[in-house]
């Protein structure tokens, strides 16, 4: 399973969303929190992908460096 393609736009909101998030990337998976982050990203974008797409890409973006650097 492939993490689709995705536009600076999409990347933005990811970054917007984990921006607004009180958890560091590591912190996030299970959590109430990312539920929250993914549900909202299919609603602002409208694009249907699984949870995994939506954690990898979240990965991608710090890997980037895309995201905002969180103290832990």
């Amino acid at each position: 399973m492939s993490t689709p393609e995705l536009s600076n736009a999409h990347r933005e909101i990811i970054a917007d969303l984990y921006a607004a998030a009180n958890r560091t990337v590591d912190d996030l998976p299970y959590s109430d929190e990312f539920e929250a982050m993914f549900t909202a990203f299919c609603a602002r974008t409208g694009r249907e992908m699984t949870r995994h797409q939506f954690w990898r890409a979240l990965a991608n973006a710090r890997k980037a460096s895309r995201l905002i650097r969180k103290e832990r």
